[in-house]
This record gives structure tokens, sequence and C-alpha cells, in this order.
């Protein structure tokens, strides 16, 4: 398969080598008597406005991709597609007996997590040169202009302080960089001979990645702030919202290596045979990486992470109404991912059982729709929620525990 192809290729499985939940917070002012609090939660959301659910099913989990598959993916892009993956875990303890600079009430808080953060956005020929290889584009040139790609993981801990009353809380966190593959066409294309026996590939962009057998590859700082507030509504009821920033903040890593590819290259008949027949790109990226790139050079480099900015109406836990409706919006520095808008409606079952259904637009995909539940006793919390239940080219799991003492 072609270069640019196979790269295609290379990037999907090394974006799904593994968001914020959108699961409604519930708003509770009144101070926590137990004393301490321990909230563990998981998401795993890969969204895509093109590429089928089946596809990326098969690249994570093993299995055959079959023409049918591949031609109703393709029929779903449009010039410009996006994709992307959101995996994240995190720990998060909150101490309500001490008071921090002696205020009776600022709690502690420490917390912990891993991220891993990938997109791509891509043209529909790349997607087609990966799946359906070069015979369709015989005489013909298939353009890759503009297409991009990042994948970031890494771990953090932090430490910080919580207002007891609005539970906002603020932390300061140490990031370590796990492994980092950023790059970009600034102007790409690839023509085929009508007589197949060679192809013209040119490339301008560049890319970096990463190197090193060290556990972490680099490390930075970031700030994360869940800063609530309330409006009143008449004399009885309050709106509560939430502004809410997670992994704000910048990393540094020793040793990259960044690519340059400037140029176009000829590829003969006989190169091309030795291409498509190849397994070499999976087994040896780095040989794949070498031979598109004009310079390679080793050095430092800042990394922005991908900073996650959402706004939210809040349930409020102490609200006589049965049902409730939230709304927000969510944002990443990111640009593969549009800022998305989503809304639902929460029911009260009982007092221990809460239930609801909530849709949202944008992402890295398009229309979506999810449901979720959770339920209260006196010392845990648990919820479960998926913000895609019915779309073709993504899924979603999201978990939430939270445990008082």
């Amino acid at each position: 398969m072609m270069k640019v192809a196979c790269y295609f290729v290379v990037m999907l499985i090394s974006l799904t080598s593994l968001s914020q939940s959108m699961l409604p917070l519930i708003q509770d002012t009144s101070i926590n008597s137990m004393g301490h609090e321990i909230s563990i939660s998981g998401v795993g959301d890969y969204q895509s406005t093109s590429v089928g659910k089946d596809i990326t099913r098969a690249f994570i989990y093993g299995g055959f991709i079959d023409e049918g598959m591949k031609s109703n993916s393709s029929s779903r892009h449009d010039e410009i597609n996006r994709f992307g993956i959101d995996l994240n875990a995190e720990v998060e303890y909150k101490n309500h007996n001490i008071n921090l600079f002696k205020d009776s009430l600022k709690g502690l808080v420490i917390k912990g997590g891993i991220y891993n953060f990938s997109s791509i956005i891509y043209s529909k020929d790349l997607f087609d040169m990966a799946f359906f290889g070069n015979e369709m584009f015989t005489g013909d040139t298939a353009y890759f202009t503009g297409s991009q790609f990042t994948n970031l993981s890494f771990q953090k801990i932090g430490v910080g302080w919580l207002n007891k009353k609005s539970k906002s809380s603020f932390s300061l966190n140490f990031i370590g960089v796990n492994n980092y593959l950023n790059g970009i066409f600034n102007e790409g294309y690839l023509y085929q001979s009508q007589n197949v026996d060679s192809l013209e590939l040119l490339i301008f962009g560049e890319g970096e990645r990463s190197k090193g057998s060290s556990y972490f590859k680099g490390f930075g700082m970031a700030f994360d702030m869940d800063y609530r507030f309330k409006m009143k509504k008449n004399e009885n009821d309050f709106i509560h919202f939430q502004l809410l920033l997670r992994n704000l903040g910048v990393a540094y890593l020793n040793n990259t290596d960044h690519y340059l590819a400037n140029g176009v290259s000829t590829i003969q008949s006989y190169e091309l045979n030795d291409l498509i027949n190849s397994e070499s790109i999976f087994n040896n990226p780095d040989d794949f990486l070498n031979s598109i790139s004009d310079t390679i050079i080793t050095k430092g480099s800042l990394v922005i992470l991908p900073a996650m900015f959402q706004f939210t109406k809040l349930i409020d836990n102490h609200s006589v109404h049965k049902f409730q409706g939230f709304f927000g919006f969510r944002g990443y520095l990111n640009n593969a991912y549009v800022p998305m808008l989503f809304g639902g409606l929460d029911y009260k079952a009982a007092k221990w059982f809460r239930m609801g259904i909530q849709g949202s637009y944008g992402g890295f995909s398009q229309l979506r729709y999810g449901m979720y539940a959770s339920v209260h006793f006196p010392h845990f919390d648990l919820g479960l929620a998926s913000e895609n239940l019915f779309n073709k080219t993504g899924e979603s799991i999201i978990i939430k525990l939270s445990c008082a003492f």
C-alpha cells in the first residue's frame, strides 16, 4: 500500500492504543458531616464524523474488515473528517475535617489521574487510499492537504483546596508525559500514472514524536478548577452552575524527533510492489518515518496539554421537582475538536435513584444521544452513563463511584 495510505492506518492504530463525562453532577451545598470522601471515575469515549464503529472495533479488539464496512464508512466521508479518542481514569480524595489557611470552609483535595487524548483530521482521499488501495486513483490524484494528527498520554498527581459548602475546588498538578505524537500535512498529494508504473508523492509537512526508553518522556505542570456558583430563580429556588477547567498547562519533553518533509518524490514500479507487499511499516515504524522525511532533528519540545473547558447547569439535590433540565458546552485545546453543545433531562425516580436522557452536537462527531442512571446511599454513590448509544460512528462508557466515610 502507498506510503500515505499506510501512514493513515498506522495513525488509526496508534490512536486506538487506548472526557470529562456528561453524567450530570448533583449540587449539594450541605457540609459533608462524615469528613472524608473518595471518588473514582473512568471514561472511555471514541467519536468520529465518518469512520464506522465496526471498523474501529476491529482495530481495537481485532477482527476482519470487509468491503461492506469500508464502503459504508467511505460513503459517510466529506472532504474533511474528524476522529478522536478520550480515555481517562481519575481518583480524588477530599478531606472536610481539615481547615486550610485557618478557614473553616476550606478543605483539602488530593487527586491523581491517567489520560490518553488522540485526534486526527483527514481527507476522504486519505481514507480511501488506506482502505481500498491505489486502484481507484489510477490516472488520478489523491489529496490530503490539511490532514493532521496528535496523540498524548500522560499522568498527573495534584493537591489543592475545596470550599466545603459550595463544593468549588482548585488544584495544582504535577504532570508526567508517557507518549507524544503530533504531525500535519500542510500540503500533500499523490498522483498515480495511468499505466500504474509510477507514483508521484508530494509532502510538505512536519511531525514530532517523543523518544527514549524511560517511562516518563517529560514533565510539566497543570491547573484544575471546579468553580460552582448560583443564580436566584425565585424565592425558593436557585440555579446552580459549574465552570470546569481540567489539565490547563504545559509539559517539556527532553528528547523528541522532529521530522520535516519538503518535496516531491517519484516511486517506480519495482519500489511500488515492494511497498505494497511489505509489512515493514508496521514492524519498523522508525524506518517508515525516516523514509518520508527530508530532515530529522532531535531536540527538546514544549507541549501544550489538551485542556478541557466545560460549563454546565447542574442538578439541584434540594429541589422539590422530579424533573430538572441541564445543559452546557464543552471544548478542548485541540484543532480537531469542535466545541460541543449538550443538554438533557434528569428524573428523580426515588430518593436513592435518578436517571435521565441527553443529547449533544459537536466534539469529534455530530449529533449523539445518551442515557444515564445513578444510585445514592448514605455512604456511597454510583453512576453509569453513555453519551453515545445509537450513533454508528462512536461509543462511550462512563462510570463514577463516590464513597464518604
